[in-house]
């Protein structure tokens, strides 16, 4: 998951400081996918009433990247904590990209960051013969 579009009604961690981009993420999602449910939607809120449960992923592994300027880094870290502490029986792993926003490496592709940042991704995915992708 490279740097996960996850969001929700009650702001946490750096949502809380930053009023404006809260406001301007939520009627992102209101405009991209117009619904009652609003932003705690399943679509983009896995943790609310009526959501799967994580800890039934069909995958051996999620690495999850998060960008340090991102106002969306907190729901991914925040992913990540609960589908290690859900009781799923795969590996999950966490990146930070320091200094950076919300993908910053396909804008750059060529920074330094976005080249460590592929080198990743694509160490995950082929380590353990694939485990990390759905059988």
């Amino acid at each position: 998951m490279i740097h996960p579009y996850f969001w929700g009604t009650n702001p946490i961690g750096s949502e809380t400081a930053d009023g404006l981009r809260k406001e301007l993420v939520d009627k992102w999602w209101l405009y991209v996918c117009p619904s009652d449910k609003g932003c705690d939607d399943p679509f983009i809120n896995p943790f609310v009433d009526g959501s799967p449960d994580i800890a039934g992923l069909a995958c051996h592994g999620i690495l999850v990247i998060v960008a340090e300027k991102d106002i969306l880094r907190d729901r991914g870290r925040f992913y990540y904590d609960k589908l290690v502490k859900s009781g799923w029986r795969g590996k999950a792993e966490i990146m930070e990209n320091e200094g950076e926003d919300h993908v910053f490496h396909i804008f750059n592709p060529d920074c330094d960051k976005a080249k460590s940042l592929m080198k990743r991704l694509a160490a995950f995915l082929n380590q353990g013969s694939g485990k990390g992708i759905v059988e």
